[in-house]
């Protein structure tokens, strides 16, 4: 398990109770949002209705109409106006007056199955169903009797219920315990459909994940996502071929130049050292040598990033004794003859002298090489340069340090922020950077590589320091 991945998952604990918090206001927004929308739609249709059949156009509006336009004249005779005929054809309705007797005393437009009398026990009847003879019928009580208006067949529907009164006393409750059992089906789909979606879109993020951290990813998923799966499947076969040939030219190169700057170092040597060729000669066969060790050094530099990003080389973990090393590394450097103009120094805490540390010896020793190039390199004219090794907890602390013309805060933030790219970039040779070319990325690679990390200080006209911390054996 890498440390991002162990990081990712470590982070995921406290995001969790986030997760679940965010998703109940989510849901609950949303059960808002449905109580609002049926409760407009509810208000739009009442609306509607009332319109259309409970104002103008009522029952009870008609019956109230042909009750006004009906009456009796002084010779007995019934007469209904023209707005009751009116109210009548307008509704395809028809109208009758039962007087006290149960007779017909006058009707309009009434059915052939329509009763011509009625006993007391009809009209009740017809009063509690609201229909006479499967026509919906409408009542009203007048001093000389009993007016009937009915209305075609299927136009109204009427139903008569009886319920317990501790029914209707119950009746909030009910709907209450209704919409909280809609509402657990509603979450309950909900969440299902969530953690389909997350199940199905997982796999992606982790395999997006895979190539962003250099990791070959696939995936074989099924249904709608399937095509999807296809294609970073393709893109990660597509990296991983063009991060081979990367590191095939790499190494292809580095050993094609191997030998010619091999040649040309000795023979830089042999010209540096022989007494017979003028001062001049000689100066410059130093000259050459001298860059021929920086294009050495950058091979190998090339070299090593490369097999770091590629796993082309896991790292060969032993016991290393950290004063040792230094000490070989500074030594190396100080016999080497080559620069006088950065004096090189050692200095070891005594709580120090004993540190050792479960590494790589080669990497390590790479990484101090050269954080301490990374001073020379920058200080043309000549700074003193200093290594210390220090222990705080159960940490190693090697510091590279100089007294040279620094960097400004501007520039040291644009250093960090290279550095900070170059830890998510696949590849180490991609972060090569103009002012500090690839020696510092080299140098956090190789440290974050052993569980450790660096860090950077410099100000103007007073030096810079690279602080390499590794976690103690």
């Amino acid at each position: 398990m890498t440390r991002s991945t162990r990081a990712r998952r470590q982070t995921s604990t406290p995001s969790l109770a986030r997760f679940f918090t965010k998703q109940m206001l989510m849901f609950v927004a949303l059960a808002l949002l449905i109580v609002m929308v049926d409760f407009f739609l509810y208000t739009l249709i009442a609306y509607r209705e009332s319109n259309e059949h409970y104002n103008d156009d009522s029952p009870a509006t008609a019956v109230r109409a042909v009750d006004a336009a009906l009456s009796r004249g002084e010779d007995g005779a019934w007469t209904l106006s023209e707005d009751g005929e009116q109210a009548l054809d307008e509704r395809g309705a028809w109208a009758l007056l039962v007087d006290e007797s149960g007779a017909v005393a006058w009707s309009q437009r009434v059915p052939d199955e329509v009763p011509r009398s009625f006993s007391p026990n009809d009209v009740a009847m017809a009063a509690h169903y609201a229909e006479i003879a499967d026509y919906p019928a409408f009542f009203w009580d007048r001093d000389d009797g009993l007016l009937v208006v009915g209305f075609p067949k299927g136009e109204y529907w009427h139903e008569s219920l009886t319920y317990p009164a501790s029914t209707i006393a119950n009746l909030p409750l009910y709907v209450l315990l209704v919409f909280a059992v809609d509402l657990g089906i509603l979450f309950v789909l909900y969440a299902v459909a969530r953690r389909r979606t997350q199940s199905a879109v997982g796999p992606i993020v982790d395999a997006l994940d895979a190539l962003s951290e250099g990791r070959a990813a696939e995936l074989n998923l099924k249904g709608d996502l399937r095509e999807i799966g296809q294609r970073i499947t393709e893109t990660s076969g597509i990296i991983e071929q063009k991060d081979a040939a990367r590191a095939n030219w790499i190494r292809g190169v580095s050993h094609d130049i191997r030998t010619p700057l091999s040649m040309i170092l000795g023979y830089a040597d042999a010209i540096a050292a022989d007494e017979g060729a003028s001062d001049d000669v000689r100066a410059d066969a130093q000259v050459i040598r001298a860059q021929g060790l920086k294009i050495k050094d950058l091979v190998t530099d090339l070299n090593t990033a490369s097999k770091l990003d590629y796993d082309m080389q896991p790292l060969d973990l032993e016991r290393v004794h950290l004063p040792r090393l230094l000490r070989s590394v500074v030594v190396e450097h100080v016999n080497s003859g080559l620069d006088e103009l950065h004096p090189l120094e050692l200095d070891l805490d005594e709580n120090a002298l004993d540190a050792v540390v479960l590494a790589d010896e080669r990497l390590i020793g790479r990484a101090v090489e050269n954080a301490i190039a990374n001073a020379r390199l920058h200080n043309e004219r000549g700074c003193r340069v200093q290594v210390t090794l220090a222990v705080r907890g159960e940490r190693a602390l090697v510091r590279v340090a100089d007294d040279g013309a620094g960097t400004s805060a501007e520039e040291l933030a644009e250093l960090k922020a290279r550095l900070a790219r170059a830890r998510t970039a696949r590849s180490a040779a991609g972060s090569y950077g103009e002012e500090h070319g690839l020696g510092l990325v080299l140098v956090d690679r190789i440290v974050r590589a052993h569980g450790g990390s660096i860090s950077i200080e410099s100000e103007p006209e007073r030096g810079f320091s690279v602080e390499l911390s590794l976690p103690l054996a």
